[in-house]
């Protein structure tokens, strides 16, 4: 396993996700991990409700990169925009 950064391609408005760090095997598993959510039904038909608001739900707006295990102690990701 190994940790990845999935982060956001596009433009973040307020409350939504521009990075997550994720552990999988694969950059596939970690993008599959990001792009997860829920098909939710409405009283018009049915939406896809992300785990991560913002990141699509094919993946298109997102970058996935590995990151190295060893390094100094640190912050590996703070990411705050709230709005």
């Amino acid at each position: 396993m190994a940790l990845f950064l999935v982060s956001r391609t596009d433009h973040c408005d307020c409350d939504e996700y521009d990075a997550i760090v994720v552990r999988a095997g694969d950059e596939a598993t970690a993008l599959k991990v990001a792009t997860n959510g829920r098909q939710r039904e409405k009283l018009d038909g049915f939406y896809w409700d992300p785990d991560f608001e913002g990141f699509r739900r094919d993946g298109s707006n997102l970058a996935v990169e590995k990151l190295e295990s060893r390094g100094s102690a640190g912050v590996i990701l703070s990411s705050f925009y709230a709005g």
